[in-house]
């Protein structure tokens, strides 16, 4: 696990849900990630497709949730248990798009 981040965050036509962020880090190989999913079904926003990229290629586009995987050294840098703590997420900071 790399990061862990609170959120709560108003979608369209939503109260807003109350959710931990555990995000993991994994490598998965070019054999193993084209077998992945990349449609996600979610059930107040409807179908989502995923996309699947190299780390560092994530530096132009916004994940969800927001967390700084491009700053990376490498993908497999080691993080203190200070940085895995991410501020919370609210519609103060956050809008869901």
């Amino acid at each position: 696990m790399t990061w862990i981040q609170e959120a709560m965050v108003t979608r369209h036509g939503s109260t807003p849900p109350r959710k931990l962020h555990l995000v993991f880090r994994i490598h998965i190989a070019d054999p193993t990630r084209v077998r992945l999913r990349t449609v996600e079904h979610d059930d107040t926003a409807g179908v989502g497709h995923l996309i699947w990229s190299p780390y560092r290629d994530t530096v132009d586009q916004a994940p969800f949730p927001p967390v700084p995987l491009a700053a990376l050294a490498t993908p497999m840098a080691s993080l203190d248990a200070a940085q895995a703590f991410l501020p919370p997420l609210d519609d103060s900071n956050y809008q869901w798009i």
